[in-house]
C-alpha cells in the first residue's frame, strides 16, 4: 500500500520599502509634467504632456522609463505600453532590447529621475 504525502506551502508576501524615486505620490498629471522642465523636455514630439505621463504612480516613474527610452533610443511609446500592461521598467527593457543589461539601464534611469525631481539649487 503506498501512503500520499500531502505537502501544503505557506506563502510570505514581502512588502518592501519604497524607494525614493517610487514614492507613493498622487499619479502624474500634465501641470505635475509641464511644471518640471526636465522631465517636459524629454517627452517626444507627438506625445502631449498631458497623455505622458498618464498611467503611471508617480512623476519618478514616468521620468525614469523617458530616460530608459532616450539611453537606449527605445521608442517611449513601445516602453510605456509595457510598462502599462504591468510589466516592471527591467523586463520591458529586456523584450524591447534583449542585448541590453537591463539591471544597469533601470539604475541608470532611476538615478537620472532622482536628479530630475530634486529642487533647482
Amino acid at each position: 500500500m503506498k501512503s500520499s504525502v500531502t505537502l501544503w506551502v505557506a506563502v510570505a508576501v514581502i512588502v518592501l520599502p519604497l524607494r525614493p524615486w517610487a514614492q507613493a505620490a498622487p499619479p502624474a498629471g500634465a501641470d505635475e509634467v509641464a511644471g518640471n522642465i526636465r522631465v517636459a523636455a524629454m517627452i517626444p514630439a507627438g506625445i502631449s504632456t498631458r497623455d505622458a505621463c498618464v498611467g503611471f504612480r508617480s512623476l519618478g516613474e514616468c521620468s525614469a522609463a523617458l530616460h530608459a527610452s532616450q539611453n537606449l533610443s527605445i521608442g517611449f511609446a513601445d516602453l510605456r505600453e509595457r510598462l502599462m500592461s504591468g510589466q516592471s521598467l527591467g523586463a520591458a527593457i529586456h523584450a524591447i532590447k534583449p542585448t541590453v543589461d537591463s539591471l544597469r539601464a533601470v539604475r541608470r534611469a532611476r538615478q537620472q529621475a532622482r536628479e530630475d525631481l530634486r529642487p533647482p539649487g
